[in-house]
């Protein structure tokens, strides 16, 4: 995993350089943000797809057995399906705890760094979203929804992968590419109004939780019973 994190690292640098540029960097680092109850009800938001990742990771009989009865079997006919159909809902939850973070107030700002942010900031945010989804891409692509979603834990018997983006030396492909997405866009979050709201210290929480989920997937995959 130590590649995964030297990337993630070194794709933090247009931030930073971004940041120092605008004399943000005192507010994109300050710990402010956490005492203000949105900022953690936002997070909350986001954090709740996670805390599905990891129930279901530690306890596939429980949530299989889960998915026998409704709610959950009207979303698909197999754990994994039904998972994946989770995942969608999850990624809404995550938006609308942004958008909601942000009120109009933060989505004007938002809109104003966008249109402010120097040419070179639009290259960075291309080049790590094109980056980041080929990851995400070419792991669907070498093991499909049943690789992605825990299949081989849920019952689905899943076959080993050696290509890409597997043979590239790195441990998690597809979250380092969803990091890399993350941030592409922090350069254009680290301007004044977004920093007070402390949506840099969010966008940094959020791919740490990135780095829990890895670490909790490869520090073992054994079940534990119910």
């Amino acid at each position: 995993m130590g590649l995964d994190i030297l990337i993630a690292g070194a794709a933090c640098a247009p931030a930073a350089l971004r940041a120092r540029h605008l004399g943000t960097l005192d507010l994109c680092t300050s710990t402010g943000c956490l005492v203000a109850p949105r900022w953690w009800a936002c997070l909350g938001g986001i954090a709740a797809n996670y805390a599905m990742h990891a129930f279901i990771w530690n306890y596939p009989k429980r949530f299989s057995a889960l998915c026998e009865g409704q709610p959950l079997r009207a979303l698909g006919s197999h754990p994994v399906d039904v998972f994946a159909s989770l995942e969608v809902v999850a990624k809404v939850v995550q938006g609308g705890s942004l958008l909601c973070f942000l009120g109009s107030a933060g989505r004007s700002a938002a809109k104003a760094a966008l249109t402010s942010a120097p040419m070179w900031c639009w290259g960075a945010l291309g080049v790590m979203v094109a980056a980041g989804q080929a990851l995400n891409v070419a792991t669907y692509n070498a093991i499909g929804n049943a690789g992605v979603y825990y299949g081989f834990k849920l019952g689905r018997t899943i076959p080993w992968c050696y290509g890409f983006p597997f043979n590239s030396g790195l441990r998690h492909p597809q979250y380092l590419g969803v990091v890399l997405t993350l941030f592409g866009a922090l350069p254009f979050m680290v301007d004044k109004e977004l920093a007070r709201l402390g949506l840099p210290q969010l966008m940094l929480a959020w791919a740490g939780m990135y780095v829990v989920m890895s670490g909790m997937e490869q520090a073992g995959d054994n079940d534990k019973d119910d």
